[in-house]
């Protein structure tokens, strides 16, 4: 099987139409969409608050060369509310995420039922057999989890993120299917290597020293530190693209620091 980012590539650019919206890819115009999205702290309510200004240009600079990234437009006056993204899920290799993010002003008008059914129906039809499709929001965003059922996807699993209770939605028919079953099975073997390499990781030097409370540490320390959560629970920064720190830095399950050095031979 082909892996995520592969199977999308192979049938992007996509646009997708239904009876009040277009799906089209996000492009370099859509810059104050993003950034509005972004920035607004009732979007952002249950995604971890506003991100910095740093964190807006690089979305405002990737999404236009994301294969996944539509943004959400309604036809009545062709305004753009929002964003429909479906990529690979950092959780578990071979399995889909979808999000969605909508303007406040588009809210309450099932809008975003819409553009997330639209999402879900285009990768069954285009992707057949591309890995189980999930999308997961906070247990305390009813909002989205009643929308996320509407269409018809089901919890499946819950799971910790972002300090918050999570819950993780798949379309209903797949609930029972045999890959998601199995890919289930991988992230816990994941996970488990996860939690080994991360208390070995804290034997290093590195690790011992670092202080509980990180707002101890120097500008020039910090500058150090990796800021990504690449793990399942940000405890494994596995990644060399796009960022080179020498220490990367997570929590151990007993909630202890752990870090470990990396270089680019690693």
């Amino acid at each position: 099987m082909d892996s995520v980012d592969t199977a999308l590539d192979r049938v992007w650019p996509a646009q997708l139409r239904t009876d009040r919206l277009l799906l089209r890819p996000v492009t370099r115009e859509d810059g104050p969409l993003v950034s509005e999205l972004l920035t607004d702290d009732r979007v952002r309510a249950h995604l971890g608050g506003s991100v910095t200004e740093d964190r807006v240009a690089a979305r405002q600079a990737a999404y236009p060369t994301t294969a996944g990234a539509w943004t959400v437009v309604r036809v009545a006056d062709q305004r753009p509310i929002g964003l429909v993204t479906i990529g690979a899920d950092h959780r578990c290799e071979g399995r889909v995420e979808l999000s969605c993010q909508l303007l406040p002003a588009a809210w309450g008008e099932g809008l975003g039922r819409e553009a997330v059914a639209a999402a879900v129906s285009w990768w069954t039809d285009a992707v057949p057999g591309g890995g189980p499709l999930v999308a997961v929001t906070q247990k305390a965003n009813s909002a989205s989890c009643r929308m996320l059922e509407a269409i018809g996807m089901t919890v499946v699993d819950e799971l910790d993120e972002h300090g918050a209770r999570q819950c993780l939605y798949t379309p209903a028919g797949d609930q029972d299917d045999s890959d998601l079953r199995w890919f289930r099975l991988l992230a816990a073997r994941r996970d488990a290597v996860e939690r080994r390499r991360g208390a070995q990781a804290r034997a290093t030097a590195a690790g011992q020293n670092l202080p509980d409370d990180l707002a101890a540490l120097t500008p020039e320390e910090l500058a150090r530190l990796c800021p990504a959560r690449h793990g399942a629970y940000g405890r494994i920064c596995a990644r060399m693209a796009d960022h080179t720190p020498d220490l990367h830095l997570g929590r151990a399950q007993d909630g202890a620091w752990i870090a470990w050095l990396t270089t680019a031979d690693a």
